[in-house]
């Protein structure tokens, strides 16, 4: 027998408040709110199922975003697909699954309207080449420009998401070297927390802290225009 929604919310409610997420989210699943089912599936520490309801909600980039916390890579990869996200789809791919030919042709598909989405697009793509069939050349000229043009990004955030992605790479081709020449130009770009992950970044790769900023970022400068 189908029970009437405003019944169902009301007993999702006694369940949430003596803690018992995942019964509340199957009730709000039954009376159709799929949004604050994902919710309380998240709460109830299954990211699997709120994923599916975050889907079932029109929100593929929350539903990624609990994948990634399984380690459902291929399947986060899908939803950042579903979401228009071709360049969030193929950076997965690329450096967390062995899917190197799916990855680099999603970077080829995927529009870059700005300086920082075209050089993280060819970051991404160049990595998968690398990956794929050990094509680093052109992965190596193109980490290099990072450091002179990290400043020159605007919003800031695309200078946060360039250097997440060029020290990513240069961990993966190991060249620790290079990952440092983009932390100390993002540090001087005034990347909001970048000392904090150059710090982390030094103590896990070098296992040495030693000559890395530990105090707050210095101020952002504007930015400056640089060639795309």
């Amino acid at each position: 027998m189908t029970r009437p929604p405003d019944l169902l919310a009301r007993a999702a409610h006694c369940y949430e408040q003596t803690g018992d997420y995942a019964q509340a989210a199957r009730c709000h699943d039954e009376a159709g709110h799929p949004l604050k089912a994902a919710e309380l599936w998240e709460q109830a520490g299954d990211p699997v199922r709120a994923a599916d309801h975050w889907l079932r909600g029109g929100r593929p980039r929350r539903a990624a975003e609990c994948l990634l916390s399984a380690r459902r890579f291929e399947a986060a990869a899908e939803c950042f697909e579903q979401g228009g996200d071709l360049l969030g789809a193929g950076w997965i791919l690329v450096t967390r699954t062995r899917s190197y030919a799916t990855a680099e042709h999603l970077f080829a598909l995927a529009q870059s309207r700005t300086a920082g989405e075209r050089l993280r697009r060819r970051l991404g793509r160049q990595l998968a080449a690398a990956r794929a069939y050990g094509e680093s050349e052109a992965l190596l000229r193109t980490l290099t420009e990072v450091p002179e043009r990290i400043g020159s990004l605007a919003p800031a955030r695309e200078r946060a998401e360039v250097e997440q992605w060029a020290v990513t790479v240069a961990d993966h081709i190991r060249r620790p070297d290079l990952a440092a020449l983009v932390f100390a130009a993002s540090f001087r770009a005034g990347v909001t927390g970048c000392a904090d992950r150059w710090q982390h970044w030094a103590a896990r790769t070098l296992g040495d802290t030693t000559g890395v900023p530990a105090g707050p970022d210095p101020p952002s400068p504007a930015p400056v225009p640089g060639p795309d």
